[in-house]
């Protein structure tokens, strides 16, 4: 192979490495323990409160550069208490993230609450106009987890809403669920996970590993 097509070649995985942050709560975790191999800063059992990730140093998976910070638990106020190491993480991470990072925010599971959290959202997307945010709809749960697929969908629908109304245009919401149903993660229209007692574990909250892979390629899809 010549020496210009080597060069082709590696400009265009280069161009299609994409830099990736990850903001959220235990299921975040989850995506940085089982897919990009991060470790816990603090461990506790079964997810149990507290375990928390600050990736300051990217890891390599599905091609991408990936950090994450998230914390079991967590919701938007987790995120806005100064005397939280995820907050700290937050702001060094993105304030050390080249132009064009990708963010990705998945909270919300821990407090429906769709104005407090898409007001973090457009927090951080006005303080940091050269990182692209891209706000991921909660995905669903089973009856194990005492909570309602129906109020996941209605938080969804609000938020979804409130960033398109936010008029920055740095912040998008990056819908990955198949006609707006929670249980339903999609790519291209395609059903890549049904959220159901064989893709949960006991709690029907979080997910089994195959169901992070499903959900993370769905977030990146097309970005």
């Amino acid at each position: 192979m010549s020496f210009s097509k080597i060069l082709l070649f590696t400009l265009i995985a280069l161009a299609s490495t994409k830099n990736v942050v990850l903001i959220g709560d235990s299921r975040a975790v989850g995506i940085g323990v089982y897919l990009f191999g991060f470790q816990y800063s603090h461990i506790a059992p079964s997810y149990g409160t507290g375990s928390n990730i600050i990736g300051t140093s990217a890891k390599s998976y599905g091609g991408h550069s990936c950090k994450v910070v998230a914390e079991t638990g967590a919701s938007f106020a987790t995120f806005v208490n100064t005397a939280k190491s995820v907050n700290k993480g937050v702001t060094t991470v993105l304030s050390g993230s080249a132009s064009g990072t990708i963010v990705l925010l998945w909270l919300g599971v821990n407090n429906l609450n769709a104005d407090s959290t898409g007001s973090y959202y457009k927090s951080l997307a006005n303080k940091y106009k050269k990182l692209k945010f891209y706000v991921i709809p909660v995905t669903g749960v089973t009856s194990k987890s005492g909570i309602s697929n129906a109020t996941i969908k209605s938080f969804n629908s609000k938020l979804n809403n409130m960033i398109k109304s936010s008029g920055l245009s740095n912040l998008k919401y990056k819908n990955i669920l198949q006609n707006n149903d929670p249980t339903k993660v999609a790519v291209n229209g395609k059903v890549v996970l049904t959220v159901d007692a064989s893709t949960t574990d006991a709690y029907g909250l979080h997910y089994k590993t195959s169901g992070y892979k499903a959900i993370f390629n769905a977030m990146v899809s097309g970005l």
